[in-house]
């Protein structure tokens, strides 16, 4: 299944996420997302025909007004590019995003791993050596983020303005970057 975003969600409650996010997703205008659960539990799958970063956006928007529509849902995270996983074709989508990551002063690479042999540092390295933009560990303005997800491999550019969302619990702000 090709997706956009990846979402969190407690164990075992992936039927429960699933609804909320095509409920959350129906009321911004998609009222036909393919959302799936992955072999990966707490891990669904979605594919929205909305741009995945405005929908973050609305979600973290909707957590700070309305905490309790998030019951089940914890992260969402936008993906711009799914290749299989592998170092070649990781490359080739991280080169297509290049000059994306152009617009960046400063980015990190941060390879998430779910049931991979691939090497994460060399995936940090190949992609880190694609750009001439400075590499800044503790306080990127882009992040370059790869999510292996057994055999497929999401990928995306996040600017650090688009934050994945997590419950905001208590009136506090509990919204956190990748």
């Amino acid at each position: 299944m090709s997706f956009n975003l990846l979402v969190s969600c407690p164990r075992g409650k992936e039927s429960m996420a699933r609804s909320e996010l095509a409920y959350f997703l129906s009321d911004l205008g998609d009222n036909a997302p393919r959302i799936s659960k992955t072999r990966f539990s707490g891990l669904l799958e979605a594919f929205t025909s909305l741009d995945p970063f405005i929908v973050v956006e609305r979600a973290k928007e909707e957590a700070l007004e309305n905490p309790w529509n998030f019951r089940y849902v914890t992260k969402i995270v936008p993906i711009e590019k799914v290749v299989s996983t592998n170092l070649d074709e990781i490359t080739k989508a991280a080169r297509e995003l290049e000059n994306e990551l152009s617009k960046c002063e400063s980015f990190r690479v941060t390879v998430v791993k779910r049931d991979s042999s691939l090497e994460g540092n060399r995936v940090v390295s190949e992609v880190a050596s694609l750009s001439s933009q400075r590499v800044d560990l503790k306080n990127p303005s882009c992040v370059f983020l790869i999510e292996v997800v057994g055999e497929v491999t999401g990928i995306a550019i996040l600017k650090k303005s688009v934050f994945s969302l997590q419950r905001t619990i208590n009136g506090v702000e509990r919204i956190t970057k990748i």
